[in-house]
């Protein structure tokens, strides 16, 4: 027997045994944009990577220390065979289709640009995740396909000014603000210019107490003498019209 063959024997052996031979069999079932697939063959592994973005830091007199992290999106890989209805495999336990429209739906749920449910039943996966990766190819001319498919894990996120149904600019391309959110940019604006002139009417005290006294450090004098409690924020109008007190 060639290694192809023996190769493909073993992928078939290992489905059988993971069918487990009862009538209660493990599937893997994607849900899709336009329905869903139930994998006819279960692979006979999958693999789930679930990691935590902790950082080791170095502090002074102390050394190293562990800083927990935000956990990481998960992970989901696995591969199999899509078998051509040519053959009539006993360890079938999905949708038996011709494999070509399996790659088809497959192909089209990743070019959507949508997360797809996946569900490994009798097992922790049932996960909104979006497909990475999907490599498939032929061997040993059974007109099987075989497969690998990686999943990210898909989060919906709550940012109502990114995902808001506003209108793209047809110049920017990019949604429309909403309103309150313009206005609150305005105020934040307004404030930013209220302040430099507030920066600005301490300076022209300042100046003011700088030629009268030769110091800035009489400012105080200057307000004092003009009777401006809150510096020049209402008096902006009167600066030419201070007078000295010696």
């Amino acid at each position: 027997m060639g290694l192809g063959k023996l190769g493909n024997t073993i992928e078939i052996l290992s489905a059988i045994f993971s069918a487990g031979g009862s009538s209660s069999h493990r599937q893997i079932i994607l849900e899709g944009t336009t329905g869903k697939l139930v994998l006819p063959v279960t692979p006979a592994k999958y693999n789930v990577g679930d990691g935590q973005k902790n950082k080791v830091v170095d502090i002074t007199q102390v050394g190293e220390a562990l800083v927990f992290g935000m956990p990481k999106a998960r992970t989901l890989s696995f591969s199999g065979f899509f078998p051509s209805t040519a053959h009539d495999y006993p360890f079938v336990v999905g949708d038996f289709q011709e494999p070509t429209a399996c790659v088809e739906k497959i192909t089209e749920w990743k070019a959507a640009r949508k997360p797809v449910r996946v569900i490994i039943t009798d097992s922790p996966v049932n996960l909104q995740m979006a497909i990475m990766e999907f490599s498939y190819w032929e061997q040993d001319g059974s007109r099987d396909i075989y497969y690998t498919l990686n999943f990210t894990e898909y989060k919906e996120l709550n940012v109502p000014t990114a995902n808001n149904d506003k209108p793209v600019d047809d110049t920017t391309g990019l949604k429309v603000r909403p309103v309150d959110l313009d206005q609150k940019i305005k105020e934040e604006q307004a404030n930013v210019n209220k302040g430099k002139a507030l920066f600005q009417k301490a300076c022209d005290v300042m100046d003011v107490a700088k030629k009268a006294y030769g110091d800035y450090t009489h400012w105080r004098r200057v307000i004092k003498s003009n009777n401006l409690k809150d510096l020049v924020i209402n008096h902006a109008d009167d600066i030419r019209k201070w007078v000295i007190k010696n």
